[in-house]
């Protein structure tokens, strides 16, 4: 698990894992070191996560502006939701005045895209029900023609959850869609010009340092590259 700040394009913590660990196995502590790392004078705070940072507990520590082991304040933030049975069964009862147009740069002209909020409180037993809920914003895609999308279906639904009501539902998602050019660009530049994706051994502690020695590398590049142009 990877956090980068995302202006500086610099990995500011990280935390290697087991295989079998599943993806959403407490993030909070890598939240917590990465908000650590960063210089005390910041005045405004953001996240944005995907699928495997939808889990309770960082949700919980993120939304508390008087949170333990991070920055006081408000974090506003956007994470990709893991599509429940009870999410999904909200986003198909949206009704369909209420989606609106939704442009996404770079995408397929053969498909339609919409957004829409969702009105939503989590109903399962393994979700936490707080006394102010989220804010759900749903994604409706939908292939022009017609055609069946690759699951068999018409139509495909994602959603983000996220604290920041103030924002136009498009603006929300598109900067969330942003961390697409960060977090994923770093994994690529570390698993393929770096290295970080063969490992050189099969003990645990060996590897761990292997990756954060490519991590560290990835962080001076941008430097050395600032020193070059301005030499």
């Amino acid at each position: 698990m990877t956090a980068v700040w995302a202006e500086l394009n610099l990995v500011v913590a990280d935390q290697f894992r087991d295989g079998n660990v599943p993806a959403n196995f407490a993030p909070l502590p890598v939240a917590q070191a990465a908000f650590a790392a960063l210089p005390p004078t910041g005045q405004e705070y953001s996240y944005r996560g995907d699928s495997a940072c939808h889990e309770h507990e960082l949700l919980s520590w993120l939304r508390n502006p008087a949170r333990q082991s991070g920055p006081a304040g408000c974090i506003g933030f956007a994470i990709s939701a893991r599509m429940s049975l009870a999410l999904a069964a909200a986003i198909h009862a949206v009704p369909d005045p209420v989606w609106q147009p939704y442009t996404v740069p770079g995408k397929a002209a053969d498909e339609l895209r919409d957004w829409a909020d969702v009105p939503f409180v989590p109903s399962e037993a393994s979700e936490q029900r707080d006394p102010e809920p989220l804010r759900s914003v749903a994604v409706r895609v939908r292939p022009r023609q017609g055609e069946l999308v690759a699951d068999g279906t018409t139509v495909t639904h994602v959603a983000i959850l996220s604290n920041l009501w103030e924002w136009d539902g498009a603006r929300l998602l598109q900067w969330h869609r942003e961390k697409a050019g960060t977090i994923e660009h770093v994994h690529d530049v570390v698993k393929h010009e770096l290295a970080g994706g063969v490992f050189p051994c099969g003990r645990f502690g060996a590897n761990a340092a292997w990756l954060r020695l490519a991590l560290l590398a990835h962080n001076v590049l941008p430097c050395s590259a600032t020193i070059r142009i301005a030499g």
